[in-house]
């Protein structure tokens, strides 16, 4: 995802922290940039759902260097609208509901090519859609999507598309130079758990994976759990 607000130490008031320097003047274009490239992955998401794929190998590795493409300028546009140093944009607020629609188009995809069961995809959607409805926050809207972000990198490795080890390779390459956003967003599903699961990952995950005390993912508003925030829309790539 494209980012995470920076969020304050338990006990502390979540606030938007700007990555800058002492005088460092913001950049406006870059913001701009971001929005731009954000809603370019939206078009080609959801143009992702209507192409008329076929029933094929070669239907599933085209797609799957997409998502790799989409991924990649998630990160990017990420880091122009952290780079900016300018107050959240409307598009980046209502990033991680681009990121959902763009994740359903893709499953979509599969479901049109024949690697994933349309009343599946169907009734996981309105699963999480009436579990969002119930309780409104962003940990399910991201619960919605892993599955379907594994599917294409499963499908992909189950038959033995090369495009599996290129992706290898992007994860590394991502998870080295977004080691921050990565913990936010491990912190994130971390702080939507119940207290006994949250402990029990806690006692096990490596220190590396863990978001810093003053990054330590994002959390709610004062005086909700960690890791829960009532406004998904809300977010920004700050």
């Amino acid at each position: 995802m494209e980012g995470l607000p920076e969020t304050a130490a338990p006990g502390r008031t979540a606030t938007h922290r700007q990555p800058s320097a002492p005088g460092a003047e913001p950049v406006p274009w870059a913001r701009t940039a971001a929005d731009l490239l954000t809603l370019s992955r939206l078009a080609v998401g959801v143009g992702l759902a209507l192409w008329p794929w076929q029933p094929s190998l070669r239907s599933l590795a085209a797609l799957f260097r997409w998502k790799m493409a989409l991924w990649t300028a998630d990160a990017a546009d990420g880091a122009l609208a952290r780079w900016s140093r300018t107050p959240p944009s409307w598009i980046g607020r209502q990033d991680i509901w681009l990121d959902t629609v763009i994740t359903l188009s893709a499953g979509v995809a599969l479901a049109r090519m024949g690697f994933l069961p349309a009343a599946g995809l169907a009734a996981w959607t309105a699963a999480c859609a009436a579990a969002y409805a119930l309780r409104p926050v962003e940990i399910v809207l991201l619960v919605f999507m892993l599955p379907l972000h594994l599917s294409v990198v499963v499908l992909a490795a189950a038959h033995r598309l090369p495009e599996a080890w290129v992706f290898l390779a992007w994860v590394v390459v991502m998870a080295v130079l977004g080691r921050r956003r990565l913990t936010q967003v491990i912190g994130l599903f971390i702080g939507g758990l119940p207290d006994g699961p949250r402990r029990w990952v806690l006692s096990w995950l490596p220190a590396v994976l863990r978001a810093e005390p003053d990054h330590a993912g994002p959390e709610a508003d004062a005086g909700e759990p960690r890791g829960i925030r009532a406004a998904p829309g809300e977010r920004d790539r700050e």
